[in-house]
């Protein structure tokens, strides 16, 4: 390829092309349909790697620093790939309409004008999952309007506007457009932030609409069945004019595909999901989920269980927050400790881990449970004393009581009843050994970076 057709294509790119360099552009690639394929897959390049960077979260002043850079990067990697990456049918003598479709991003390119059917969805979490033929999709692929089918296993995505909804299959699932969906069948939460209010959820039944909150839709067996874990939604049946208005706690059954029947509260059915929905990729038996929404009792008590409560949806820090452990490696001793200031603006997620025998044990006798479990981002850090405790617990309990009482944190003694936290190298798999004896209990806090995710709650 000679430098003036690169540099007619760079032109057309960035829109700077004269009236002559577009005709002698077009007579160009009208002249051979190999040339027709060096044009697409410059198009697409360029559309693909900018998507990609504006779906990043960047700031204001890095915005034309960046559409530049991602600009120079489609050059540099559309120079080195030598074969075309898509298969364009053109004729020899026009190129009026050109349609490329690949993972159901679409464009089209009518007399050098370009439509892009923008992508308002990404993939955050896949977990066990097996798919329908066509639909297989991989953690980072950016969605536009399509149909999701996912025979087993489990999804998350985030919508642009920070909405993230999580599947449960088999599922069927369409994303009509930007804060509209669709239900076919299956297992959804929906976690709808600040700002996103009007997320919509249709089914063969009815259609959910939320108004700033947190919500699970179990549609299987012809049964549509709305549970409400936080704020309120709106949920009117297809074929009536009524709309009932749901708030925290409640929850409601259509049948007959018009009546609205209100039915007792039950988490039951989405206990599966709700982990996933939280950002955990995998765990030991010996961790056991307590359901964020609504609240339930922080300290219920097990004699074999670590109990993992997670407090919120994403969150920026407002001020920076003091962590007792910020670095992979053992940790059974407080000399061991790698404190440190997670910086102010840093968005994370937060969980409290704890351990609660239901047995009064005499304080010669040690109850231990021994577990891991990892999350689907990296570890920021982990508050482990009752000070750092004390201060943490006022910033992300919003429900219940905040106070931590003396024994309730991490003995680090490094002796034979010292409980013991590794942090793995990835910094996303924590493995504890907790000892009790007593009725005392072992409570913990892990802050999980979030960075990746671009919309969040208020500061905390």
């Amino acid at each position: 390829m000679t430098q003036d057709i690169k540099s007619l294509i760079n032109g057309f790119l960035d829109d700077v092309l004269s009236d002559d360099q577009q005709a002698e552009f077009a007579a160009w690639i009208e002249a051979d349909s190999g040339n027709a394929d060096q044009f697409a897959e410059a198009v697409f390049l360029d559309h693909r790697i900018c998507a990609e960077i504006s779906a990043a979260p960047f700031s204001e002043i890095d915005y034309i620093e960046r559409q530049s850079t991602s600009r120079s990067l489609i050059r540099q990697r559309w120079l080195q790939i030598g074969a075309a990456l898509v298969a364009c049918v053109l004729t020899a003598v026009s190129v009026d309409f050109w349609v490329f479709q690949d993972h159901q991003q679409q464009l089209a390119i009518d007399d050098f004008g370009i439509t892009v059917e923008a992508s308002f969805a990404s993939i955050t979490q896949i977990i066990d999952a097996n798919w329908d033929e066509g639909s297989e999709l991989k953690i980072g692929d950016l969605l536009s309007a399509q149909t999701i089918r996912l025979r087993s296993g489990f999804l998350r995505l985030e919508f642009d506007d920070g909405v993230e909804v999580t599947l449960q299959g088999p599922a069927e699932y369409e994303l009509l457009a930007a804060g509209k969906t669709r239900l076919l069948s299956g297992l959804l939460t929906a976690t709808v932030p600040p700002g996103a209010e009007g997320f919509t959820v249709d089914t063969p039944t009815a259609e959910v609409v939320d108004l700033g909150t947190a919500f699970g839709i179990d549609l299987r067996d012809g049964i549509f069945h709305v549970s409400v874990f936080e704020g309120e939604v709106e949920v009117s049946p297809l074929d009536s004019a009524e709309t009932r208005l749901l708030k925290e706690g409640e929850a409601v059954q259509i049948t007959n595909g018009e009546t609205i029947e209100l039915v007792e509260f039950d988490p039951e059915p989405f206990t599966k999901i709700w982990p996933v929905a939280s950002g955990i990729e995998r765990s030991t038996e010996v961790f056991r989920f307590v359901p964020p929404w609504p609240p339930q009792q922080r300290f219920v008590r097990s004699d074999d269980d670590i109990f993992i409560v997670p407090e919120g949806h994403v969150v920026t820090l407002s001020s920076s927050l003091r962590v007792n452990v910020s670095n992979p490696g053992l940790y059974s001793n407080e000399d061991d400790l790698t404190v440190s200031e997670l910086s102010e603006g840093q968005r994370i997620r937060s969980f409290t881990l704890f351990f609660h025998p239901e047995k009064s044990r005499p304080r010669q006798q040690v109850n231990q449970v021994t577990g891991s479990i990892t999350f689907d981002s990296p570890v920021s850090g982990m508050i482990v004393l009752r000070e750092e405790l004390q201060a943490s617990a006022r910033r992300f309990i919003r429900k219940g009581p905040r106070g931590i009482r003396e024994g309730q944190q991490l003995e680090l003694t490094g002796d034979q009843r010292s409980d013991v936290i590794t942090l793995s190298e990835d910094r996303r798999t924590i493995t504890l050994n907790l000892s009790t004896s007593g009725r005392s209990s072992e409570l913990m806090r892990v802050i999980v970076d979030a960075s990746g995710q671009t919309h969040t709650e208020p500061t905390h």
